[in-house]
């Protein structure tokens, strides 16, 4: 499993919700929910490059 400098149970049902929908055919309104679940998880990924990139001094 991945590590996550953020790492909230939120976060982490996002990541499970995602993976259930990719494994399978998807409703409508699945595809939509599947679109924002993408779009949350690159939003937390970008937080914590930039936490990592912080903590290891970056500019």
């Amino acid at each position: 499993m991945e590590t996550h400098w953020i790492d909230s149970p939120k976060y982490q049902a996002d990541r499970k919700e995602l993976a259930d929908l990719c494994g399978r055919n998807r409703t409508p309104t699945e595809d939509a929910r599947l679109a924002e679940l993408k779009a949350r998880v690159r939003d937390w990924a970008r937080l914590n490059r930039a936490a990592e990139d912080f903590v290891n001094g970056a500019p």
